[in-house]
């Protein structure tokens, strides 16, 4: 019996244990949302916000903190150095989990993380306060990495595409918390530690989880592999009989025959034909979405006259059609690669056609779907790329993609004022990046009801797939 089995036939692809742990966890994906667009509003003009919120006083930006109204440059800046962090954290965060487990990588981020952002409300200049966003990315960046990854891991296989699709709708209400929370909160220094005190709930969660089991598996440790699913079936009320099935040592047989892998780093992802090709493809959709999709929400304040609905409106514009996506991709016909690439095309369509219009509300509902259609892609891809790479590098692998998302997001504070400056310009190259990544995922294969890959020798076997396997089938019961 292998992992996979495990799950399916003892375990419980999702049992209530995994249902309370993705719940609670689940909730560090709305605090990153907060923390990743949290310079909308404490960096705004105090001015613009006034006019839809009385609540907000000359003390409640950090431009008015510290004199900065006509250096607005410098909201940009730490935008940035939120994103550089990011990088950082992605790229370390990734490789440590793969080499040490998820679940310390894990704790010590939370740890680590809560206390850089209490301190950052506290932040005596805009020079300490860049420095904390700076911190935080890193911390953020690199824990939302592999708490992403911890959460699909510890629940079956055929809810990948689910459970990728809810952590993609709570960032998206997290968009609409962060404006709720911003207006009744208005005071950037209380609206910093609102969204930071959250943080103590997923904090003290994550010291009672167990290790990843199919990390466990993958580095062959199969008697600890073992006791994590007999403590989650047991948690999501197996009866010991049942659970005195769980047993991994038919798959240890083949595994001992095997050299020990060493630590995999992004350096291995292309040593092996199959998952270069994947990463350097995965590299630029991963840029792409990320590029376009924070451009286009950054810039979700210049839609309408209400700064509070429209960053409202760009978040909840995201969720139908990550229903929609999520629906499509369990499907034969269009799966993870088709899925993908149609709503890449979709994006640049609606962003080029942004470029021909001249009516103001058609080029808001066409902006709208742009943003509707990168946000499902996203999705996609989030479900998509662990499926494509080997367990013993799938961090790394997901790592480096964020790496390049990050790179993306860099530089989409610097899109945003280029569709300021000039949108024609702006969504062109929106179109462009979209168009190049659409027919590009059209060049990987289809992971739609295939086993993933343990190893790398899995990837050249012929019996990789899974027979009789019907993904729909919880989505339908869902």
């Amino acid at each position: 019996m292998d992992i996979d089995d495990c799950f399916n036939k003892v375990v419980g692809t999702f049992g209530k244990y995994q249902l309370l742990t993705y719940a609670t966890l689940g909730i560090y994906q709305l605090i990153l949302t907060s923390q990743t667009l949290l310079v909308v509003f404490v960096g705004a003009k105090p001015e613009d916000l006034k006019k839809v919120n009385p609540k907000v006083n000359d003390e409640c930006s950090i431009l008015t903190e510290w004199d900065l109204l006509d250096h607005q440059w410098v909201s940009d800046l730490i935008q940035s150095l939120y994103f550089c962090g990011n990088l950082i954290g992605v790229i370390s965060f990734g490789q440590l989990s793969d080499q040490y487990g998820r679940r310390p990588v894990l704790q010590i981020g939370f740890s680590l993380l809560f206390p850089v952002c209490l301190l950052t409300a506290f932040a005596p200049s805009w020079q300490f306060f860049a420095l904390g966003r700076f911190l935080t990315g890193i911390l953020q960046g690199g824990a939302a990495l592999v708490n992403y990854v911890y959460l699909q891991e510890i629940v079956g296989q055929s809810w990948w595409a689910i459970t990728g699709a809810i952590s993609n709708i709570q960032f998206a209400i997290g968009i609409g918390i962060l404006a709720i929370f911003a207006y009744f909160v208005p005071n950037w220094r209380y609206l910093t530690l609102s969204v930071t005190l959250v943080q103590l709930i997923p904090l003290l969660y994550a010291w009672t989880i167990p290790e990843s089991p199919r990390w466990l598996y993958s580095k062959r440790k199969l008697k600890e592999a073992e006791s994590t699913l007999f403590l989650m079936a047991k948690r999501n009320g197996v009866k010991i009989p049942l659970i005195s099935k769980i047993n991994l040592e038919s798959k240890s047989t083949s595994l001992s025959n095997q050299p020990k892998e060493t630590n995999k780093n992004i350096i291995d992802l292309f040593r092996h034909s199959v998952t270069a090709r994947r990463t350097i493809i995965m590299l630029f959709i991963w840029f792409s979405n990320s590029l376009v999709y924070y451009a286009m929400t950054l810039a979700a304040g210049s839609i309408g006259s209400n700064v509070y609905v429209s960053t409202t409106l760009s978040g909840l514009i995201e969720i139908p059609s990550t229903f929609v996506c999520t629906a499509l991709m369990e499907r034969r016909g269009f799966g993870r690669k088709r899925t993908t690439a149609m709503f890449m095309i979709m994006t640049s369509l609606a962003c080029f056609s942004v470029v021909k219009v001249s009516n103001p509300m058609a080029s808001l509902i066409l902006g709208l779907t742009g943003k509707m259609m990168i946000a499902a892609s996203f999705n996609a891809i989030y479900v998509y790329t662990p499926e494509l790479f080997p367990t013993s590098v799938r961090n790394v692998a997901l790592g480096s993609c964020s790496m390049a998302a990050r790179v993306g997001g860099i530089l989409a504070s610097m899109m945003k004022s280029v569709v300021d400056v000039n949108p024609i310009l702006g969504y062109s190259l929106f179109g462009i990046l979209g168009l190049s990544g659409g027919l590009l995922s059209l060049q990987l294969t289809e992971t739609l009801g295939s086993k993933p890959p343990d190893s790398f020798e899995d990837l050249d076997s012929p019996n990789h797939k899974v027979s009789g396997s019907n993904p729909t089938m919880h989505l339908k019961a869902n």
